[in-house]
């Protein structure tokens, strides 16, 4: 059977070429594989709810151009006598979004206990080792990004010399209201002495009216 599936990587593609194709990863990091320097070794997967075992070995074929990266799997059970064949070819690219992705294409064939299971179990099962490569792959990416160094910290500004707070200006008093006191006019003084003013103007008005009196009388 034939599985694709692209994962996505918390880093940049160069990073996680370095970490796949240079520094070995790609096998290293493999869910239940385990290899000795010649590259023999054993790999223990979980197909159908059983746990199976292979020896056998494991070779890396690197194509820098494009990175793209094929690493074959080859072995026997263990306790049993079939056999499996997996091949993984990956491609490595920068995503537009942010970090990279990483396309695996994984082919497996084989007899024996491969054989005899359900297909959606095999499929489950290869999710399943996809699905725990990619979290290593990208804890280890995690782990090797240098990590931010802390902003250095600022000189705290020198504080202003206290001033002597401004002595509180006292309540203001109402300006004094001036009062000019104007004595009252004297009254006018009376021609005729012990009469008031008003009586010794009725008192001239009817002596000039009787003299008008007589004068017209005269003329007649």
């Amino acid at each position: 059977m034939t599985l694709i599936e692209t994962v996505q990587l918390p880093s940049s593609a160069a990073q996680a070429w370095d970490l796949l194709a240079e520094k070995g990863g790609a096998l290293r990091l493999t869910p239940g594989l385990a290899l000795g320097a010649d590259g023999r070794g054993t790999l223990r997967v979980v197909i159908g709810g059983h746990a199976v075992t292979y020896r056998g070995y494991a070779r890396q074929h690197i194509e820098e151009a494009g990175r793209h990266l094929t690493w074959t799997l080859s072995g026997k059970e263990v306790r049993g006598t079939g056999r499996a064949h997996a091949e993984v070819r990956a491609r490595v690219r920068d995503d537009p979004e942010g970090g990279s992705e990483l396309r695996l294409t994984v082919l497996v064939e084989g007899r024996g206990r491969l054989g005899e299971i359900k297909e959606v179990d095999l499929n489950r099962a290869i999710s399943s080792v996809i699905t725990r490569f990619k979290r290593a792959v990208a804890k280890e990416l995690g782990d090797s990004a240098p990590s931010p160094k802390p902003a250095p910290a600022r000189a705290a500004a020198p504080s202003a010399p206290a001033t002597a707070a401004p002595a509180p200006t006292p309540p203001s008093r109402p300006a004094p209201v001036r009062v000019e006191v104007v004595p009252p006019t004297p009254p006018a003084s009376s021609p005729w002495p012990g009469v008031g003013v008003g009586a010794a103007a009725a008192l001239a008005l009817a002596v000039g009216v009787a003299a008008l009196i007589f004068w017209r009388s005269r003329r007649r």
